[in-house]
């Protein structure tokens, strides 16, 4: 059973299978491996050692980093779970809302004091900041002015720890990362969104080479590897990564253009970002938890509360969905909205 604090993932992992329309998943659907030219074999994996330098070795070649900077993990919910494990110890962790729940329910979990603002008069050496690029649940890159401001501290010591997951939607040539932009700057990502692989839990943490040594010791306290198999395909998808890139450029736009046309349809404030999901507010009437649940028993439709991300009276809008669902789900949240406007 999950925590209490866990909501978002309750909800989906708890309605998700009886949804009509899911629109809450974030990451693409899974593909079809052997058809990108993924080796499944367990026999060849088995033939082989060293998955997980191998993997690391990948990482750090499309980052422009050494091996040593590179510490795998289970998945992005581990990474986050040893970043502010070894870095977080003592200090306030400050998170701007709204922000992807686990950036702010594991530093609680954890004992941590919890801020949403950034502006602090906490020394700097006391805090440890948060934040995701693209943001969750906006779907929005963060401001690089903003952004700067917010590194600054740490040339004084403060940690910075960005959440990357959903930036190589912002389709670059090659990933890019807030990495040694600034001292103390430690990022993380998985191979869950963007490549569909969520079944496969493989993450990373990009740190100074210090830094990940410290966050590799709290690791094998935690978890010892990494399956070796799932880093095996997972390093074979970043060899091919140009194939999974055109993948998730095309389900993105197919998607994005039938996001734009319920926007218009509904009046509704939204702005899309990079990220395949975005923050739709309503101002006025239930809770989010309520217009979600209350959206879910009358359609079918299944969305996520706002508040799960600290956004009260709105909900995730996520189009990873395969396009006929996707079109009609969104026709079915188009006419409630119309039939509860008042």
């Amino acid at each position: 059973m999950r925590p209490a604090n866990d909501r978002l993932f309750s909800w989906i992992l708890g309605l998700g299978p009886k949804a009509r329309y899911n629109l809450t998943s974030s990451g693409l659907g899974e593909p079809d491996l052997r058809a990108m030219g993924i080796d499944t074999s367990f026999e060849r994996f088995a033939a082989e050692r060293d998955h997980e330098q191998i993997f690391a070795k990948e990482v750090a070649s499309l980052y422009h980093v050494e091996p040593q900077n590179i510490v795998p993990t289970n998945g992005g919910s581990e990474a986050i779970f040893l970043v502010y494990s070894v870095l977080g110890a003592g200090r306030t962790a400050l998170v701007p809302l709204p922000n992807y729940g686990p950036m702010f329910n594991v530093p609680k979990a954890l004992g941590m004091e919890v801020g949403a603002t950034l502006s602090t008069t906490a020394k700097a050496k006391e805090t440890i900041f948060g934040l995701t690029d693209p943001n969750n649940p906006t779907g929005l890159s963060l401001d690089e002015e903003a952004v700067e401001t917010i590194t600054r501290p740490s040339q004084h010591g403060s940690p910075v720890f960005i959440n990357e997951t959903y930036r190589e939607f912002t389709f670059p040539e090659a990933p890019r990362t807030h990495f040694a932009r600034a001292e103390n700057i430690v990022v993380c990502s998985t191979m869950t969104k963007f490549y569909g692989l969520g079944r496969l839990r493989v993450g990373w943490v990009i740190a100074d080479k210090a830094t990940a040594q410290k966050i590799l010791y709290a690791k094998w306290a935690v978890s010892g590897h990494d399956s070796e198999y799932s880093l095996w395909i997972a390093a074979q998808v970043l060899k091919k990564r140009k194939r999974f890139v055109e993948r998730a450029r095309l389900i993105r736009s197919r998607n994005i253009s039938l996001v734009r046309k319920f926007i218009e349809e509904t009046g509704l404030p939204v702005e899309l970002g990079a990220a395949p999901f975005c923050l739709v507010r309503y101002g006025r009437g239930p809770s989010s938890v309520e217009f979600a649940t209350a959206l879910f028993e009358k359609t079918g439709v299944l969305v996520s509360p706002g508040d799960f991300f600290g956004a009260p009276r709105a909900f995730r809008l996520c189009f990873t969905a395969e396009e006929e669902a996707l079109r009609a789900g969104l026709g079915e949240l188009s006419g409630y909205l119309r039939r509860t406007s008042k």
